[in-house]
């Protein structure tokens, strides 16, 4: 009797010292995001599952303060967060100063990188971005709906390599979510038709994407923060406006009191969320395309 119970104490020796070394990834089960966007692509595909999204960002910073943010504050949280984390969902390749997965790998090297801009394979498959003046690529390609169904597709092709026990539920979400938002760009395309919104001023950079994706005429662009306008700026607006009432304003931010005192008969004005952070709003689980709806 001693000796089988010396023999099963040495096996349960020997399993626990294996486990231990397992590589990290299989002992993680969490995914990790930075930006609202593939927040919502993992929630959704792996909703049902016990698998977990980790939003590491802090609620208020957008895409612009976030490499500043993980240099310093974020550095530890990401590190640790990287340690029990299996997946770092990125946007490397459309905005390749993403800091995620360099930050949170330091704390798995095992960490797995899905870049939900372009396919990591030979092919390479990737979404629609929008060349601005100064050669650059815009960065904000999620406000075209068109690019959440390849994203979705992209990451749920990883998704589904990662955890093959979930692809069957992979599958149904990533269909129900491209429904939403085949019905998202009716709804989007609707709402501009009822507005009857088609030669647009544009007074945010971030709304590139949705102008390109739902075909509008771009009149002018008017990017200096509001507070740095000339007299010469507020002139030629007003004057633009002025020769042209059909034209609408579009912008990112709230229309301000400057704004209304500038052009207090114009109404022309839509504000559309630029969703480069998780602010007061966040991503419902029931609702992820809310924030998409103006």
């Amino acid at each position: 009797m001693n000796k089988v119970f010396n023999k099963l104490f040495r096996y349960s020796v020997i399993f626990s010292v294996l486990l231990a070394l397992l590589p990290t990834q299989l002992m993680a089960k969490d995914i990790l995001t930075t930006t609202p966007v593939t927040y919502m692509l993992a929630t959704q595909l792996m909703k049902g599952s016990p698998i977990t999204t980790t939003y590491l960002a802090p609620k208020r910073y957008g895409l612009e303060r976030l490499n500043n943010w993980y240099a310093t504050k974020g550095e530890a949280k990401a590190l640790e967060a990287g340690k029990t984390a299996m997946v770092a969902i990125t946007l490397k390749a459309l905005w390749p100063q993403d800091p995620l997965f360099v930050y949170a790998r330091q704390g798995n090297i095992n960490l797995i990188e899905i870049d939900a801009s372009q396919s990591i394979s030979p092919l390479a498959r990737g979404i629609a971005s929008v060349q601005l003046s100064d050669g650059s690529s815009s960065i904000y390609a999620w406000l075209n709906p068109n690019n959440i169904g390849t994203m979705l597709s992209i990451v749920s092709e990883d998704l589904k390599r990662i955890w093959p026990e979930y692809n069957g539920l992979i599958e149904k979400n990533q269909q129900q979510l491209l429904v939403d938002t085949r019905l998202l760009i009716n709804q989007q395309q609707q709402a501009l038709f009822d507005k009857e919104i088609d030669s647009v001023v544009l007074l945010s950079a971030q709304l590139e994407d949705f102008a390109s994706a739902n075909q509008l005429f771009v009149v002018q662009r008017l990017f200096k923060a509001e507070l740095e306008w000339t007299e010469q700026d507020k002139s030629a607006l007003k004057a633009l406006l002025q020769e042209s009432p059909y034209l609408w304003l579009l912008t990112t931010k709230k229309v301000s009191q400057q704004l209304k005192q500038l052009l207090p008969d114009f109404s022309n004005i839509l504000v559309i969320d630029s969703i480069d952070r998780w602010g007061g709003s966040g991503i419902k689980l029931e609702k992820p395309l809310q924030r998409w709806l103006f």
